[in-house]
């Protein structure tokens, strides 16, 4: 689970911003907390608002740069190779990440620094027994190890400046270090800029039964319409997906009729795309960030789909969620916590991107939200101007 993420120096945060899933003492929707240990109590899903070019979408890129870096792509670069350095306006001050989570139960502290060349620094600790401790630290060339250092500085002198030690340490599978790597492969799911599904999404989201039935029931459970899925697998061909359609005429009579996937809705077809990534993300305790939630989606849709990470009797395996959106309509205390809802917003003067969240505002519990959002009241808002026409 991801308890906070701090950023500093992307693209349009400039300074220190710091989200947080750390629950406040807040005691509406108690029941949709995660506990983690007896210590912390932490939240299943935020939501982030913003207008357009506020920069909250930012918040989440830097989250996958920061994942990318240690698991993806960038994670295999050659000495000498840029790193993806996209500092604010022309500073040439290094970027930071830190992120700081539970994987195994156990606490986690890791982050770095770096710029198109080099790492400038980077470190990692943990909370074995309740009590933090280090387990590397490294300011440019220096190094510092607490166990296992002859074979640690050894790792260190074969890792480039522009590659992390977090990488290249799995790389020889040093132990030490497995687990944070680890909370980056498999515990954190990005669905950013999805396109409608196409026969083989649907195909490999509905290849198991069980997977199968699962999906078709939140299917009718947000009145799709959908009865059944198949998939039809011609050699050498693209598969097949075929729904099949439930209508009662007006004497009361059920039939039945079939489209091909692509004759769906791009609702319909949105919804697919992401309720693989949904239910992957429940089964796995994972992360799942998505940029515009709402994107084709019809209003109940989304609000099912967040509903399922909401509920402890669907999310049993610490799964979190964190999006953006534009929709005011989940803007509704009785939906989602003060302490889950978040703002971005971009200073006029300086163009840099501020994050904060509605608990800050201590808003009454009978208050309506999205009245007061609406009116500016929080920030985070497009300002539209006239010309009194």
């Amino acid at each position: 689970m991801l308890i906070q993420f701090t950023i500093e120096n992307h693209r349009s945060i400039k300074n220190t911003a710091v989200i947080s899933f750390t629950a406040s003492k807040d005691k509406s929707l108690e029941s949709c907390l995660l506990h983690p240990d007896e210590k912390k109590t932490l939240l299943p899903v935020l939501a982030l608002y913003g207008a357009n070019a506020a920069g909250k979408s930012n918040v989440l890129h830097a989250l996958m740069t920061m994942r990318n870096m240690v698991v993806g792509s960038t994670s295999k670069i050659s000495k000498g190779h840029k790193l993806p350095f996209e500092p604010f306006g022309n500073t040439d001050n290094p970027t930071s990440f830190e992120a700081v989570f539970i994987y195994d139960g156990i606490r986690y502290s890791y982050g770095f620094s770096f710029d198109e060349k080099r790492i400038h620094d980077e470190y990692l600790h943990y909370w074995p027994n309740g009590r933090e401790a280090l387990i590397f630290s490294r300011e440019g060339d220096k190094y510092e190890f607490r166990d296992n250092v002859a074979e640690q500085m050894t790792l260190a002198g074969r890792t480039p400046d522009n590659k992390l030690y977090l990488v290249s340490s799995n790389d020889w599978n040093l132990p030490q270090t497995e687990n944070a790597y680890k909370w980056f492969l498999n515990k954190l799911t990005f669905l950013m800029e999805q396109t409608p599904a196409t026969s083989e999404t649907v195909a490999h989201i509905i290849s198991g039964d069980e997977k199968k039935n699962r999906i078709l029931k939140e299917m009718l459970f947000a009145d799709l319409g959908i009865t059944d899925v198949t998939v039809k697998n011609i050699e050498s061909k693209t598969p097949v997906i075929t729904t099949t359609h439930r209508i009662t005429d007006e004497n009361g009579n059920e039939e039945f009729f079939q489209l091909n996937m692509e004759q769906e809705s791009s609702g319909t077809q949105r919804f697919f795309a992401r309720i693989g990534g949904w239910l992957q993300a429940l089964e796995n305790g994972a992360l799942l960030v998505v940029d515009e939630i709402e994107d084709s989606l019809h209003p109940l849709l989304t609000k099912r789909l967040i509903e399922m990470v909401q509920d402890s009797n669907i999310n049993t395996n610490g799964t979190q969620l964190l999006f953006t959106t534009h929709d005011d309509m989940m803007l509704d205390i009785s939906f989602l916590r003060r302490d889950q809802i978040w703002f971005a917003e971009k200073n006029e003067t300086t163009l840099a991107t501020d994050i904060y969240s509605l608990a800050s505002f201590s808003p009454r519990k009978d208050e309506n939200i999205r009245k007061g959002y609406l009116q500016g009241r929080f920030g985070a808002i497009p300002f539209i101007g006239g010309n009194g026409v």
